[in-house]
Order: C-alpha cells, then sequence, then structure tokens
C-alpha cells in the first residue's frame, strides 16, 4: 500500500467517524429536547441564596488553625452548583475550607469547590483536574465559591463570565473526571500576586485528594491543572512551585491559556477597551503589598483612589464596562514611568513575572498572536525560559483569535491535550515544541470535542446529569 492511499483511507475513515459521531449527538441532542420539553428533566430544589464570602461564617479560619499541616481540611460542606446561578447542575458538590499560606510565607485559609459526576462510583480512583477561573476581582465575592452556587451573585450576576468556564467543567465531568475550583485569589482578592496563587491552588489539590467522598486516590490520583487568563496565571504559578512546595502530587500536565506571565505588560491597554485590567491589577497590588499602597498613596489623585476604591469591590464585567478607555496617567500626579521607577513599586513588579522556576510537569501553554491584552512576547519568553531550563512545552501560537475568542476557540484542543495526559499507559510528552496554527479549532477532533462539550454543557444546563453514571 502506497503513503497516499493509507493517508486516504485514513480520511475517510475520519471523515466516516465524524458523519456518525454527528449524527450520533443531533439525535442525543433531540431526544434531550424532548425529555425537557415533556418535564424528563428536573431541577433540583431550590435552596436558600448563599451568604457573600465577607459574611458567611463558613470562610472563617478556625482557632489554631495554623497548627495543620498546608492543604489540610478544615471545614466542608455540600453545596449545589448552578449555571448562571440559577440552572442547576447535577453533579455531587461539595465546599472545603483548607490551611494554606500566603504571599508572606504566612498561614491563612482559602476554599475550594469540588465535584464528582452525580453517578460516580466512589469506591474507586479517578483522575482530578483542577480548573483555576479567570474571575480577576480583588472583591472576594467574586470568588468561584460563591458565584459557582445556586442564587450566588444574584441579582446583579457578578459572575456571568464564570459561565465560559462552565463549560471547560462540564468537559472534565463528562469524562468521569473529578474537579478542584479554588479560590486562589484568597480571602483578600489578591490577584496579580506572587507566589500566593501558587500556594493555594496545590494546597487546594491536596486538600481534595484528601476529602474521602471524592473517592480519590490519595498523592497518587493522576493530577491536570487548566487556566486561561488569570486563571492562567494562578496556574502558572502552581506550575512554578509545584517541584519544590508540592512535589508528592502526581501531576500529569498544566494546560495555561493566555497566562498573564508579566503583570507590568498589561500596561500597554491603557486607553483601551481592555483598561480595566490596569485597574484591577492596581487595586489587588494596592491591597496585597503594604509598600505599594503607600506609594500609589502619595501620587494617587482623589479621583484616581475613588475609582480604586471602587474597583475593589466589584467583579470583572462590572470593572470592565466601568473602566473601558480609561487613561490611568490622569489619576496619578507624576508620569507613569516616573511612578513605575519607584523602587517599592518596581519590587513588587519584578516578583510577579513568571519563567524564572522551570515546571517538572509537561506543560501545553496557547496563546493568540493578536491577543489585545496579553502580549505574546511575554509568553514567549516565558515559554523559552522553561525550556531553557528543561521543561517539556507544547506551545500553540493561533493567528486568528484574540484575548475574548481564544477562551472557547482554544478550549478543545486544550481539552483533549489534558485527556491525553490523563490517559493511562499515554507516551510522555518530551522536549519543546511550538506550533503556529491559523485557529486550534481547525482540525476534527477539535471540532468533534468542541461539539461534545457544547452538548454535555446544554445538557447539565437543562437539568440532566453529566459525565458516566457508574451506579
Amino acid at each position: 500500500m502506497t503513503k497516499g492511499t493509507d493517508v486516504a483511507i485514513k480520511g475517510d475513515r475520519r471523515r466516516r467517524e465524524w458523519r456518525r459521531f454527528t449524527a450520533a449527538a443531533l439525535a442525543t441532542a433531540l431526544t434531550a429536547a424532548t425529555a425537557v420539553l415533556l418535564g424528563g428533566a428536573t431541577a433540583a430544589p431550590a435552596a436558600a441564596a448563599p451568604q457573600p464570602v465577607n459574611v458567611d461564617p463558613f470562610y472563617s479560619a478556625p482557632e489554631d488553625f495554623e497548627s495543620a499541616a498546608p492543604g489540610a481540611i478544615l471545614r466542608t460542606r455540600e453545596v449545589q452548583l448552578a449555571v448562571l446561578t440559577v440552572l442547576p447542575v447535577r453533579v455531587r458538590s461539595w465546599q472545603l475550607l483548607y490551611r494554606t499560606t500566603d504571599l508572606f510565607g504566612q498561614p491563612t485559609v482559602a476554599a475550594t469547590t469540588v465535584a464528582v459526576p452525580q453517578g460516580a462510583n466512589t469506591s474507586h480512583g479517578r483522575p482530578l483536574v483542577s480548573h483555576q477561573f479567570f474571575y480577576d476581582s480583588t472583591s472576594p465575592n467574586c470568588a468561584p465559591s460563591y458565584v459557582l452556587q445556586q442564587g450566588g451573585g444574584l441579582p446583579a450576576l457578578e459572575g456571568i463570565h464564570s459561565t465560559a468556564e462552565y463549560l471547560e467543567l462540564a468537559a472534565s465531568i463528562s469524562q468521569g473526571y473529578a474537579i478542584n475550583v479554588p479560590d486562589y485569589e484568597g480571602l483578600h482578592g489578591h490577584l496579580a500576586v506572587a507566589k500566593e496563587p501558587g500556594y493555594m491552588v496545590l494546597d487546594s489539590i491536596r486538600a481534595a485528594e484528601s476529602f474521602e467522598p471524592l473517592g480519590l486516590d490519595g498523592a497518587n490520583t493522576p493530577v491536570a491543572l487548566w487556566g486561561y487568563s488569570g486563571g492562567g496565571m494562578g496556574s502558572g504559578w502552581a506550575a512554578e512551585m509545584q517541584p519544590t512546595y508540592a512535589p508528592e502530587l502526581n501531576v500529569k500536565g498544566m494546560a495555561l491559556g493566555a497566562p498573564v506571565s508579566d503583570v507590568e505588560s498589561l500596561l500597554h491597554v491603557n486607553g483601551s477597551m481592555f483598561a480595566s485590567l490596569i485597574g484591577v491589577g492596581i487595586a489587588s497590588l494596592r491591597n496585597a503589598y503594604p509598600k505599594f499602597a503607600d506609594a500609589t498613596e502619595r501620587y494617587m489623585t482623589p479621583e484616581g483612589r475613588a475609582i480604586m476604591d471602587r474597583t475593589a469591590g466589584q467583579c470583572l464585567v462590572r470593572n470592565v464596562l466601568n473602566l473601558m478607555f480609561t487613561d490611568y496617567q490622569r489619576m496619578l500626579t507624576i508620569p507613569i514611568a516616573d511612578f513605575l521607577a519607584l523602587p517599592e513599586v518596581r519590587e513588587v513588579f519584578d516578583s510577579t513575572v513568571l519563567g524564572g522556576n522551570p515546571p517538572t510537569a509537561p506543560m501545553m501553554v496557547y496563546q493568540g498572536v493578536y491577543d489585545e491584552a496579553v502580549p505574546w512576547y511575554t509568553n514567549d519568553r516565558m515559554v523559552r525560559q522553561w525550556c531553557d531550563g528543561g521543561t517539556s512545552v507544547y506551545y500553540k501560537r493561533d493567528h486568528l483569535s484574540e484575548h475574548l475568542t481564544l477562551t472557547t476557540l482554544g478550549m478543545a484542543d486544550a481539552f483533549n491535550w489534558i485527556k491525553a495526559r490523563l490517559t493511562p499507559g499515554a507516551p510522555d510528552q518530551v522536549g519543546c515544541r511550538t506550533e503556529n496554527v491559523v485557529t486550534m479549532l481547525a482540525n476534527l477532533d477539535a471540532l468533534a470535542t468542541q461539539t461534545e462539550i457544547g452538548l454535555n454543557a446544554t445538557f447539565g444546563a437543562l437539568g440532566w446529569p453529566i459525565g458516566p453514571q457508574e451506579r
């Protein structure tokens, strides 16, 4: 058989498989839609609206928690997850409050949301996928543990942007994986800080692995991490810190989409539609670092301080709308370049750059070349540093997508990579490879996975269980 004939046969087989998959998917969709219309899918009973993080006693640290080991579970409760906070998803889900570490190396607490398919047989183990959301806010009331709950964030739908990441949760649950969604910004909304997101992500995985109802295999559990944008930044800190902070974790791979690997680089969006990223970043750093806060107090105008205070209390979507096209120079009494040169400011920005500590786990990084928010060159640099340090990195550069579209258009390809890493017996990813593509969605495998993700997410929002029903 010639090579050309072999390729043609494989191509025909792929087309037949795609037609069969599409037909089956459409039939399933029609069946499910009919069942919903006839009352076949029932919503879970409405629960009392959850309390915001800053008043909910669940989030308060117990006495003497400091003596617990990092990742130790301090408190648990069962919760009802929902799409747009109103459409209940039929999975088994809980919140865990656990002991972790802050950016100054001191003991603190954080919460994570964990779940398995409703029909999961937890007498045997399964992989765990840790999803880091791009909730990007200094307000703790924008945290995933709050906005993912039924009734959380109402009536303003503050966490509406998290619905895009519900697609990723549906993808993982549909494979029978356990999921972990940490509040990696902690109780004080520390976005864009150094180290702390890594501590909180890794300790949330430790907590999930020890939570008996998930039925995981402890530190032997195969783990993957996945995050986009701000969530990619949190995942990046976990990647760099895991070899020394949590070497016992069985991390099979981490997928980072458009990660913010250099916080200062976001200043290029000043005056643009993405200008809110600067405001949120300054509000967070001002909240987290006392010396940075002193500098902003000295050189920020009264208008600037008022805007930063307001920004610190709002979630991403509201900040995007309020701060669009803002010129931050008018909020400072000195030129921006002079502000950045202040030692207490320079020290903070220098500490928030990723790339200096190469991960040991296999990595996938994907980035839009025309990303208006996260500059491609910052992640080119991070990948180059990781590769020089011995990390195995599969780097995909998408030449069609920008920041808002890549989160969806790159999802299927990234999830296929994660599934490959979590497949028992799959070959290890070795070495570094950069691939330039028109779009990450331009292949049959990605298209099939994207369709499957969409169907599972739709069925879940309509009240049908997601994932294998093993009981």
